[in-house]
């Protein structure tokens, strides 16, 4: 199978003059994005940019404490690869910003790619191993603006307003929704200099957003490209057309881009959505309309109050220690009906395997304790 690895070796050595940018460049830059930039890259209160071979450089040596996972592992040496190459070594990165908040339950980062003086891409990080930007992920199901929407809609702003020239936008998985989200509320001067959004299978919006003003305006300019598996992108609504990305990996395990195959300077792509993709939006949707805005929240609040409750931060430090406070989870189940906690032990099985696929086992043994059997069959 070819990826955005072997992507590098063909397309590496072309300049962006030689040749333009294009829908894969797009998904590197929103790759890339999910490195811990923090003392390399100049922050958005401060001036100056430094080329990714310098920052690769930075970095060569780091230790990652990522290193099973299929994603975040591969990260490192990716950019290495990349930092090699004549087509992405010299473009400049800077107004790097890393934000999260466990309190509030928001997790926010961003960086501007510069291809050239006149051409820039405002990359946002998808969602990291925290459990405030999960959590952050559910309660769009009920906010109208969640905290990192509203940090990516300033950013944006700012960032705008303090370059020349014309931007891309654009992320992987909740970075592909702020993305989204930024061109929909950007100012009619700002609208006019965005050339494109990429979103790489993040989730949707709710209704009221796709028929808002700012979305119709910028909707003929969203790319939205999926898994032909996606789970994570079916979530919620999409106003606009999108593309079915072939992958190599089984199931929900597709959310990771280095499994989508390329060809060229395109995506191959499918015909349409598996039968369980397509199965599970239409259920979660039908279960969302089901529910009250009041009830949306105590969902994603009991579902957290469960993952929390063993006192870690992000879900990488789950691995470290089982599920122990069973009393307490048992009691946050009692209080829901059964179809609500039917649901919530599918979301958490399914919200760990996205995450840590190595300990998948481990966790379903403890979640599947909590249930009675005849739940389990649900």
């Amino acid at each position: 199978m070819q990826n955005i690895f072997d992507y590098l070796e063909w397309r590496g050595d072309l300049s962006f003059i030689r040749d333009k940018f294009n829908e894969v460049d797009s998904l590197i830059m929103s790759v890339l994005v999910y490195l811990e930039f923090d003392g390399i890259v100049p922050s958005e209160a401060k001036s100056g940019s430094i080329p990714l071979s310098k920052v690769a450089e930075q970095l060569r040596n780091k230790p990652s404490s990522h290193n099973s996972d299929p994603f975040f592992g591969k990260i490192p040496e990716f950019l290495q690869r990349t930092a090699q190459s004549e087509r992405f070594r010299d473009v400049e990165i800077s107004c790097y910003v890393n934000q999260v908040n466990h309190e509030q339950s928001m997790q926010f980062s961003a960086a501007v790619f510069s291809i050239n003086a006149k051409q820039h891409f405002i990359a946002f990080r998808g969602t990291d191993y925290s459990l405030a930007g999960w959590k952050e992920d559910f309660q769009m199901s009920f906010t109208d603006e969640v905290q990192a929407q509203r940090n990516a809609k300033t950013y944006t702003h700012n960032i705008f307003s303090k370059y020349k020239g014309n931007f891309y936008l654009g992320g992987h998985s909740k970075g592909g929704n702020l993305a989204v989200y930024s061109a929909a509320h950007a100012t009619a001067g700002h609208r006019k200099r965005t050339i494109g959004v990429f979103n790489y299978d993040g989730p949707g919006f709710q209704t009221k957003m796709l028929q808002s003003e700012g979305y119709q305006r910028i909707v003929d300019r969203i790319k939205t490209f999926l898994p032909k598996s996606s789970i994570v992108g079916m979530l919620l609504e999409h106003g606009e057309e999108y593309r079915v990305i072939s992958s190599d990996a089984p199931g929900i395990m597709q959310h990771n881009p280095f499994s989508w195959k390329v060809s060229g300077t395109h995506f191959v792509y499918e015909k349409g959505l598996t039968k369980s993709s397509q199965n599970f939006s239409k259920t979660v949707r039908l279960w969302l309309d089901q529910l009250s805005i009041e009830q949306r929240a105590q969902f994603v609040e009991a579902m957290f109050s469960i993952i929390q409750a063993t006192g870690a931060l992000s879900v990488s430090e789950l691995s470290k220690e089982k599920l122990t406070t069973a009393y307490t989870m048992i009691k946050t189940l009692k209080n829901m009906n059964p179809q609500t906690k039917s649901f919530l032990k599918k979301t958490i099985q399914l919200f760990f395997s996205e995450t840590q696929i190595v300990m998948r086992n481990s966790i379903k043994e403890d979640i599947n304790s909590l249930f009675p059997k005849k739940d389990n069959k649900l």
